[in-house]
């Protein structure tokens, strides 16, 4: 089983799930926000041991297996309702045959969320449940 959260509050109601249920959590972040891809930032050294500091955080999540992942990632792009925008999750983050639940803080036009479901099937999960704390019913969900 998997618990991925969007970024960033997804994480916040993400993790704690995750632990409970005992299921691995899965980031899923905006392009080049994920621990590894470090090339694409001007401060090395700074992104350095940050990613350093994440890297050892994330192996409560990531079985060592995974960790070797760490940097090569894979992407939905999807509609807001201002715009475009893209989901990125670590390539072997996830392995084919997967559960996951899908944990976001909020749902509004259900870009985000149906961007996650599709990278997350690309991936070989399947999605069976997905849970947002806050939905904007004013705002039409595509979901």
């Amino acid at each position: 089983s998997l618990n991925p959260g969007i970024e960033a509050r997804g994480f916040i109601f993400g993790t704690p799930i995750a632990l409970e249920i005992g299921a691995k959590f899965v980031p899923l972040r905006k392009p080049n926000k994920l621990p590894g891809n470090i090339s694409y930032r001007a401060d090395m050294h700074k992104n350095l041991l940050y990613f350093i500091y994440i890297y050892v955080n994330l192996s409560v999540f990531f079985p060592s297996k995974y960790t070797m992942f760490l940097g090569k990632v894979i992407s939905e792009e999807y509609e807001l309702e201002y715009g475009r925008d893209c989901l990125e999750m670590h390539l072997g983050a996830v392995e084919p045959g997967e559960r996951a639940l899908v944990v976001d803080d909020l749902i509004a036009t259900g870009g985000t969320l149906c961007a996650a479901m599709k990278l997350l099937e690309r991936a070989g999960a399947e999605v069976v449940e997905c849970a947002c704390v806050i939905e904007l019913p004013d705002l039409k969900v595509c979901i």
